[in-house]
């Protein structure tokens, strides 16, 4: 048997200033992020999840509620861990600014840069430290995990070996499903990527 945990990326919201929201609270899901958010949820419906964990961004738990309403009975618990990448330093920037930040070229390009409170190195132990925890917790079974751009794709490039300054190649899409499936020792088996439509 193996340990299958699915880490769902939150789904599109609201932000006509086109800002960098980071860890600022008060960004809810759009009409087509709720859409979008059904959309994975259905392609949830009828697997044995019995648990979902969620960022506590609005964002990410509204997102974790509308997957949650096709897994009746699933217990959807907020966790830190999964939260976004501290971002302070670039947070509020414009996105169309963003690569005008120093800050922000040096967590890229540096995955041990101490000029940010949370480099690539940091978010990486972060994710997979909650990772093993959760596999360990729930060997054997299904759950879900819903995050954020960064801590999806740097625990990815962690888990499968791979250099953590590639996470500025890497794009995962609002919605998307990024499964991995453990063996009995919480080791990577496989990971797979899809889209809901």
């Amino acid at each position: 048997m193996s340990t299958i945990i699915h880490f769902v990326r939150h789904s599109t919201y609201a932000n006509p200033a086109r800002i960098v929201p980071g860890r600022i609270p008060g960004y809810h899901l759009d009409e087509g992020g709720k859409e979008r958010a059904k959309k994975t949820g259905e392609s949830f419906k009828n697997k044995p999840v019995n648990y979902i964990y969620t960022s506590p961004l609005e964002r990410a738990y509204e997102t974790a509620n509308i997957i949650g309403k096709y897994l009746p009975g699933a217990k959807i618990s907020h966790v830190y861990e999964l939260t976004e990448i501290d971002s302070i330093h670039w947070q509020a920037y414009k996105l169309e600014e963003l690569f005008t930040n120093n800050y922000y070229e040096a967590f890229l390009n540096d995955s041990s840069t101490k000029e940010v409170p949370e480099n690539l190195d940091e978010l990486a132990k972060r994710l997979n430290s909650f990772t093993q925890k959760l596999c360990e917790k729930h060997k054997n079974q299904e759950i879900i995990c819903v995050s954020h751009l960064y801590p999806i794709v740097v625990l990815r490039l962690y888990l499968e070996g791979k250099l953590l300054t590639m996470a500025k190649n890497y794009e995962v899409s609002s919605a998307s499903i990024t499964t991995f499936e453990f063996d009995e020792n919480c080791k990577l088996i496989h990971t797979d990527y899809t889209v809901p439509s």
